[in-house]
Parts: C-alpha cells; sequence; structure tokens
C-alpha cells in the first residue's frame, strides 16, 4: 500500500502531462498534414509494413527508426498522419516531459521542467514544433539516457551506462543527430567519486557498447536482407552530403533571421530563467545541463539550414535547465519576476496558438502543404477506371500526392518518392539560393535505377509538377530530363491538369 501512495504522484503527473499535451497539440489532430516531411516519413511506413525494402524499394536520408515508428503508430488508430501524430500526443510528448519531471527526481522542479517542455515546445510555428519529426520522436529514448545518468550513483553501475548508451542508439536510429549527445553521457562516465583509470575507462566502455549495439543489430539485420550498402549510403553518405552542401552566407542570415532569431526571442523568458538557475543547480547538474546546451546548438547550424525543428532538443535542455529558477519564482504570493514568467508564458503560448491556427485556417494559403491540389489530384485519379491496384511515379518534391493517393490504396511506382533526396537532380531542400554539385557518376547510376523501377512496375500513372512550380520544381521541366521525357511520351497519355499538374496514364492500362 505505502509503494502504490507514493508512486500515485507520478500517475497523477503523467495524467497531468497527457492532458496538457493533448491541449497544447490540438491543432495536430484535426490538420492533415503539417510538414511535407512527414507524408514522406508516412510512405516509407507503408512501404515497410507492405513488406518491401527501404533503402532498395524506398529510399530517403532517414535511418530505419523513423519509418518503424510511424507503422506502429497507425497499427492501434489507422493509417494516416492524424494517428501517427496522436501517439505522438498522448504518448512520446508526456513521456519527454515525464523525463524532464525525472531529471530532478519528479519534485516540484521535475513537474514545473515537464510543463515547461510541454508549453514552450509547442510555442512557435506548428509547422516544425508540432508535425512528428524525427527530433521530436529521439527525444523520448534520448531524454531518458540523460536521466540515466543524472543521478551520480547510478552512473556508476555498469548496467545503467549501457542502457543510457542503448538507449542514445535507439534515438541515433530515429535521426542520427542525436549521437550528439554522446559526449554527456561519456561525461557522465568519466566523473564521479573513482578516480582510478581503468574503473572510469570500464564505465566509458559500456556507454560505447550500449550506444553500439542497436546500431549494430540493425546493420545485421540490413545485411541479411541484402540491403547493408543502401542503409550506410542513404542514411549516412547522402546525410555528410545534404550537410556539407555550400549556402550562400546571404541565404543562412536570411534564414537565421526568419527562423533562429525569433526561436530565441520566444524562448527568451527561459534564458533568463537559466542565468537565475545556475546557482540552484548542483555541481552536476549544471555540468550536464550546460553541455546539452552547448551541444544543442551543433545540429542547429549544421548545414545553416535552420529548419526550426532542428530547435527541438535545444529546447527540452533548455526548459529543463530554468525550471529551478521558475520554481522558485512561483510561490505565493507572486513576486515580480514569477508574474512576469507567467504573464509572459501566456501571451506566447496563446498567441502562437491562435497564430498556429490562423496560419492553416485562414483565408489566405501560407503552406504549400494545404495546397488543395494534392486532393484534388488524387481525387481526380480515384475516378479512374485503372485507379484500383495502381503505381504512381511524381516528377517532383512533393511526397503528399503519395499520401492521398495511398490512403486510396495507390502505390509508389519507384524507390523515388522522396525526389528532393534522390540525387536525379541537382535540387537540395532549404537551399533556395544554390544547387548541389552536378551529380556526376552516381546520378547517371540513380537514373537507370528509376527507369528500371517504372518498367519492372509498370508505373500506372506520373503526375509532372513542373508545370506548377510546386516547391522550386519548375526548375527542372521534363524536357530538360530526355529519357524520362521519351518514356514519357512512348508509354503514356495525357489524362488531364489538376491546377497545373500534367497526369499521364499508361497507354493501354483498361
Amino acid at each position: 500500500m505505502g509503494r502504490l501512495s507514493s508512486g500515485w504522484p507520478r500517475v497523477r503527473t503523467l495524467i497531468l502531462f497527457i492532458g496538457l499535451s493533448l491541449l497544447t497539440r490540438w491543432l495536430s489532430l484535426v490538420v492533415e498534414i503539417l510538414d511535407i516531411d512527414e507524408t514522406a516519413h508516412i510512405v516509407g511506413s507503408w512501404v515497410l509494413r507492405d513488406g518491401d525494402r527501404l533503402y532498395r524499394d524506398f529510399v530517403d536520408n532517414k535511418p530505419p527508426g523513423l519509418y518503424a515508428y510511424y507503422a506502429l503508430a497507425q497499427i492501434p488508430f489507422g493509417t494516416g498522419l492524424v494517428s501517427v501524430r496522436l501517439l505522438t500526443a498522448l504518448l512520446t510528448v508526456p513521456l519527454t516531459a515525464f523525463a524532464a519531471s525525472s531529471f530532478y527526481r519528479h519534485g516540484r522542479k521535475g513537474l514545473v521542467a515537464g510543463l515547461l517542455h510541454l508549453l514552450y515546445g509547442s510555442a512557435f510555428l506548428a509547422h516544425d514544433m508540432l508535425s512528428a519529426s524525427a527530433e521530436l520522436i529521439l527525444l523520448l529514448p534520448a531524454t531518458w539516457a540523460v536521466v540515466c545518468v543524472a543521478d551520480e550513483t547510478r552512473a556508476r553501475r555498469v548496467s545503467t551506462l549501457s542502457a543510457a548508451g542503448a538507449l542514445l542508439g535507439v534515438a541515433a536510429l530515429v535521426q542520427p543527430q542525436a549521437a550528439i549527445w554522446l559526449p554527456v553521457l561519456a561525461w557522465a562516465a568519466l566523473t564521479g567519486e573513482a578516480r582510478a583509470l581503468w574503473p572510469r575507462l570500464g564505465r566509458l566502455l559500456a556507454v560505447f557498447a550500449g550506444f553500439l549495439l542497436p546500431l549494430i543489430l540493425t546493420g545485421l539485420a540490413f545485411l541479411a536482407a541484402g540491403t547493408a550498402q543502401d542503409l550506410v549510403y542513404w542514411t549516412l553518405q547522402r546525410n555528410v552530403g545534404y550537410a556539407l552542401n555550400p549556402i550562400s552566407a546571404q541565404e543562412a542570415l536570411v534564414r537565421a533571421g526568419r527562423s533562429l532569431v525569433p526561436w530565441l526571442l520566444a524562448m527568451a523568458p527561459l534564458w533568463w530563467a537559466w542565468r537565475f538557475s545556475r546557482p540552484l543547480l548542483t555541481a552536476r547538474e549544471k555540468s550536464l545541463l550546460s553541455l546539452l546546451l552547448v551541444l544543442g546548438f551543433v545540429p542547429v547550424f549544421t548545414g545553416l539550414r535552420f529548419f526550426p525543428h532542428y530547435f527541438i532538443p535545444l529546447g527540452w535542455a533548455l526548459c529543463v535547465g530554468a525550471a529551478p529558477a521558475v520554481t522558485a519564482w512561483l510561490t505565493r504570493p507572486l513576486g515580480r519576476p514569477g508574474r512576469v514568467c507567467v504573464a509572459a508564458t501566456l501571451v506566447l503560448v496563446l498567441g502562437f496558438q491562435i497564430g498556429n491556427a490562423a496560419l492553416y485556417f485562414g483565408g489566405r494559403r501560407i503552406y504549400r502543404e494545404t495546397d488543395p491540389v494534392y486532393r484534388e489530384a488524387a481525387a481526380r485519379l480515384a475516378r479512374d477506371p485503372c485507379f484500383t491496384g495502381s503505381r504512381l511515379f511524381v516528377w517532383g518534391w512533393a511526397p503528399a500526392f503519395y499520401y492521398y493517393a495511398g490512403l486510396s490504396g495507390a502505390r509508389p511506382a519507384s524507390r523515388f518518392a522522396v525526389l528532393a533526396q534522390a540525387g536525379l537532380t541537382d535540387y537540395v531542400p532549404g537551399n533556395i539560393g544554390r544547387r548541389a554539385e552536378p551529380p556526376g557518376g552516381q546520378a547517371a547510376r540513380h537514373w537507370d535505377w528509376l527507369l528500371d523501377d517504372l518498367e519492372r512496375s509498370r508505373a500506372t500513372y506520373i503526375l509532372d509538377t513542373a508545370p506548377a512550380g510546386i516547391y522550386r520544381w519548375d526548375r527542372y521541366p521534363l524536357s530538360s530530363f530526355p529519357r524520362l521525357d521519351a518514356y514519357i511520351s512512348e508509354r503514356y497519355e495525357l489524362l488531364d491538369r489538376v491546377d497545373g499538374v500534367r497526369v499521364f496514364r499508361r497507354l493501354g492500362c483498361e
């Protein structure tokens, strides 16, 4: 009975976190597509669920854990993106907030840390913060890895350090940037009472062994399937190339001004609180959180693209670091710092709740994801007598077409459903002013793969988005790619046009 009563406050805390997560993320449960990347991820999950092979039948630069998460989320809640976000709001986000609470052993500071994560984690553009991005999902295992080493006594145990490393390895299978927190675990392993070299090295080895275990097991699974080389190429080599692609200083500054600077300003109450929290932290907590914050900026500046979802892991560390000062301010009666903090938080959260709703439901289209062309094209295909069991290829960076058509049963006709990462063109996401270096020999192989895919699957439909200019694809008219242009001319007929998108159907498909 004593154990039950001692555990009940934590259960209530978790229930509170679930309720607040649903309340602050309601928009994600009513908007079909928040961010175009989500549609790419879910198409990959359908390919995985259908029994096809990742990185051979579907290619992108994301690790397999992300597609597994999307696939699992649709088992209890049904097919679709809202199901993925529902699981995220019900489980992933509250448990990540619960990890923030556990960092402070579920005391008042822990409760405040979890609440700050739920409030400030939703208080920016819903396009990035409320979508089921890889950064949001990786936080669940990554934050619990940090919790494992937050307590010095637990961090001296080899089993705990191995578990922490394994959790971070799982996070890296969702997004490789999770590995940036590995120095935090290494620092925890090397610090402590034992000054002898060998015990410290043993603990450090436990961290790295735990981290490598899920990666090795995944590699062995892909090796057994004959796709290990594909896994390495698409998730490592292509990611490195993407990060190193040059971006002009002018565009980097513009992107920073549009995303990074506003986010830093929005988080101003937390930065202010972090300054006053430092004297209230133990030496270990201060060192650990400082390291988390410093390392959190590394992915933010990688590639200088400053997509807001890059800020999510940094935001969690900032919320945990700010919690002691905020807790001290929230005493009765509220002093001036407490009143300022509460008022700023309410204005920020409510402002973004209202603003985000207006961005998606206002009369003027802001985000391309809300363009009705995706639904209209899918509806046009569904009316065609050849649609049942059809295969679709989209010439353009527009996986939303696959998503809406896929809800009715159509599947990609080629592995290149995420054309922005395919290497068929010099297109680079998030880099408007410059393009990739000339593709070279590898791109020729990719073109061979594409045409082989289309012929083997006997693609029923091909959508050409270049005339519609969706996501800058007007730079890539079919006439500039003779092999694909000739293939379509010989085997397809123009069926229709949907808001500028040309719909081709294979000859004789009836």
